[in-house]
């Protein structure tokens, strides 16, 4: 229910997934990718200018297709960083903002009732960075407010003291521990890789195993979410791909592993890092309270590696969220239906009014 006169949404603007929460008990999980018709002919057969969600990857072959996010661009790398030309630049910001309204439009808002909605953004991302998801926002929000990842997590999740939370997405992992209050940008760490990275070394792994294999990108992503591991059991992952357009069945379970495998010994480094920093009476309790979150929280065997990794330490407990996909945007909900209006006002308001639907 709104309150207030208010439409509250949470989201979780990830790099490849966007999922999003409202108050007026409306939810959804979009791609963060745009796809616009390569020429005339694509958009007379599509019968529109814009595409997105599940469309995206039916029409690809006919579509110019925009991941804003891909490789942390907008929300972690600036535009210098990446070496992105101003036309890819202009282009990343204006699917961002597309993504974002068409996410928003999917909670069926009241019409001409206020919308305020909270983001999350990764833990280290800069005032420029955060500026280009707030002109994101602006025509789908009535106020907005920019917050970290890792503390919708935790918020969602009634974790907010003595918890390290690693919230694993596709661009980037975030590591933030809390202490009761919303965390000191200092006391938070960003690795730049995530999901993305993985899919990219599985690929490579693949094709340097087995080059006759026909592979993309997206196929390796998928054969991941559905396969992915980094336990040591004796699972196998057996797929069918082709060879000269001819299906075969293919063991692809050790270059599987060995990417799943990359991001770990980073995780358990930051985390390593992260702790020594901390007051040495709470660094146990802090150990056996991490909560993985977000996407590649799901690789079946993670939370077993980064305890095995912890052990210098003396040990440590990893948990899993509840529910990947929307624990972010959850969290990000909760925060905004419990912020004070008169909070609100002190936030970064975006001001330029909205037409009614």
């Amino acid at each position: 229910m709104d309150q207030n006169g208010i439409c509250y949404v949470g989201v979780d603007f990830g790099t490849f997934k966007t999922s999003v929460a409202s108050s007026n008990g409306q939810r959804d999980v979009l791609p963060t990718a745009v796809g616009w018709p390569k020429d005339h002919i694509a958009r007379t057969m599509l019968g529109r200018d814009v595409v997105f969600g599940k469309d995206i990857q039916e029409y690809r072959s006919a579509l110019d297709v925009v991941r804003p996010f891909e490789k942390g661009a907008l929300k972690y790398v600036d535009q210098n960083e990446r070496g992105a030309t101003d036309a890819l630049d202009k282009k990343q910001k204006s699917a961002a903002k597309l993504v974002l309204e068409h996410a928003v439009s999917l909670m069926r808002p009241t019409p001409g009732m206020p919308v305020y909605g909270v983001i999350g953004a990764p833990s280290r991302a800069t005032i420029k960075n955060k500026q280009v998801l707030l002109e994101a926002a602006k025509d789908a929000f009535d106020a907005v407010v920019i917050v970290s990842e890792p503390f919708t997590i935790a918020y969602g999740m009634k974790k907010l003291s003595d918890t390290l939370v690693v919230d694993i997405g596709a661009g980037t992992i975030d590591i933030c521990p809390m202490f009761g209050t919303y965390p000191a940008e200092e006391d938070q760490i960003t690795l730049p890789m995530g999901g993305d990275m993985v899919d990219a070394e599985f690929l490579r792994l693949l094709k340097v195993a087995r080059p006759e294999i026909q592979i993309t990108i997206n196929m390796a992503r998928e054969i991941k979410e559905k396969y992915g591991f980094v336990h040591e059991v004796n699972e196998k992952a057996v797929v069918t791909l082709t060879e000269n357009a001819r299906p075969k069945q293919y063991d692809v379970t050790q270059p599987l592993k060995d990417a799943c495998k990359s991001i770990v010994q980073p995780i358990v480094n930051g985390l390593l890092d992260l702790i020594g920093k901390l007051d040495p009476e709470i660094q146990n309790r802090m150990l056996n309270n991490i909560l993985l979150g977000g996407g590649g929280s799901q690789l079946r065997g993670l939370d077993r590696l980064i305890e095995e990794g912890l052990k210098d330490l003396g040990g440590g407990k990893v948990t899993r969220v509840y529910d990947s996909v929307f624990a972010g945007a959850v969290g990000a909900l909760k925060l905004a239906m419990n912020m004070p209006l008169d909070c609100w006002q002190t936030m970064q308001k975006l001001d330029k009014p909205r037409a009614a639907a």
